[in-house]
């Protein structure tokens, strides 16, 4: 649990000239990022905060606002606010995005910020088989939960398992359930990364903070791959499961 007294703690090292709001929203960020506090776990007070750090509780408000929106803390009206639970994604099923945040009760938006066809490389004629002349789709846009960006995904899909390119969907899986390439399996392969200019703008997050990554390969019932997807999750709302039995 995250007490006063650790909060104090970081607080007082964290001195620097920034702004005391943004000294406590560092603090906080640093305790769950180091894992002082547990998902889920409650905050104190704005007033006990206030009261400990001797600094107003306009300021308190102010830090903690900013991690609210940055998806780090949840206030729960009555309750309190909170360190936010991370949102799972299981490994072990193909589902999408919307699909996954319906699971968690989340408003799920995306914003779409190109789509274009490609002349395939070697490497995609590789993972597609694609014929002589056969083009792709290349689909970039932020997926968001609760207007809070989690995902920047780059989807990369041959042009005949989608309907319509010039109108796509909230969930590309449902477009392409249409002409019946939704796929039913998939080989993904997830690893850490420190996000680079792109995905930091596209995810708000910094420059070289943590993300993950995870590159997808969509398979339809015969075999044949339909999707290809580099995808990146903001590591502070995202976490990945996996179920095994022996």
């Amino acid at each position: 649990m995250l007490t006063i007294d650790s909060i104090s703690d970081v607080f007082s090292k964290n001195r620097d000239t920034k702004p005391k709001y943004k000294r406590l929203f560092d603090t906080i960020h640093q305790c769950v990022e180091q894992e002082v506090v547990g998902l889920g776990d409650p905050i104190p007070s704005e007033r006990r905060l206030a009261e400990k750090l001797g600094i107003s509780r306009v300021t308190v408000r102010k830090a903690l606002s900013e991690l609210i929106e940055g998806g780090v803390l949840d206030r729960k009206h009555g309750a309190g606010t909170f360190v936010a639970k991370r949102i799972e994604k299981s490994v072990s099923s193909v589902s999408s995005f919307s699909e996954d945040m319906a699971k968690h009760s989340l408003t799920p938006s995306s914003r779409t910020i190109e789509v274009k066809p490609l002349e395939p490389d070697a490497h995609l004629d590789l993972i597609f088989g694609l014929r002589t002349g056969q083009k792709v789709i290349q689909i970039q846009r932020v997926r968001f939960a609760n207007a809070l960006a989690i995902a920047y995904e780059v989807v990369i899909v041959p042009e005949n398992v989608l309907p319509d390119s010039d109108h796509i969907g909230p969930s590309l899986y449902k477009d392409m359930e249409r002409v019946g390439c939704r796929p039913t399996s998939a080989v993904q392969r997830i690893k850490a990364l420190s996000a680079n200019k792109v995905q930091s703008d596209m995810l708000d997050v910094a420059p070289g903070a943590a993300i993950l990554h995870i590159e997808r390969h969509g398979v339809i019932g015969s075999g044949r791959v339909v999707e290809y997807t580099n995808s990146y999750y903001r590591a502070d709302s995202y976490e990945f499961v996996t179920k095994s039995t022996l």
